[in-house]
């Protein structure tokens, strides 16, 4: 059976905001190189409109350094368009990861919709 990119995540854009929704627990190579190809084709099409990235980890258990890595080029292409990333839902044990390897400074950090609204407005 073909995979398909919606198994692992799914990308939305709204007024210059893409939001992906990771669908996996485990974000690792394989995982990782699917949802940065669907992160920079969406980022292109979104052009200067772009003012956010939105990494919705409300499903994600695991990350390894690939998906650390990823992580890191969506934030960085973003960053060259002028755009900020907010990592959304991540749980305590990701945001530990972030910060153990100093790339917590990179992000916005948002628990919940709320913050998230807030981040977002703030563009």
């Amino acid at each position: 059976m073909a995979e398909s990119p919606g198994e692992y995540v799914d990308v939305t854009t709204d007024g210059g905001v893409i939001t992906a929704r990771i669908c996996q627990p485990n974000v690792e190579e394989h995982e990782a190189s699917i949802i940065l190809d669907r992160l920079r084709a969406a980022m292109q099409q979104a052009g200067s409109d772009l003012h956010a990235v939105v990494l919705d980890f409300g499903n994600v258990t695991f990350i390894n350094s690939s998906g650390l890595a990823a992580c890191i080029t969506v934030r960085n292409s973003a960053a060259e368009k002028g755009a900020r990333t907010i990592l959304y839902r991540p749980r305590d044990d990701i945001s530990s990861l972030f910060r153990l390897v100093k790339a917590d400074r990179l992000y916005a950090f948002a628990r919940d919709a709320r913050e998230l609204q807030q981040l977002v407005s703030q563009d």
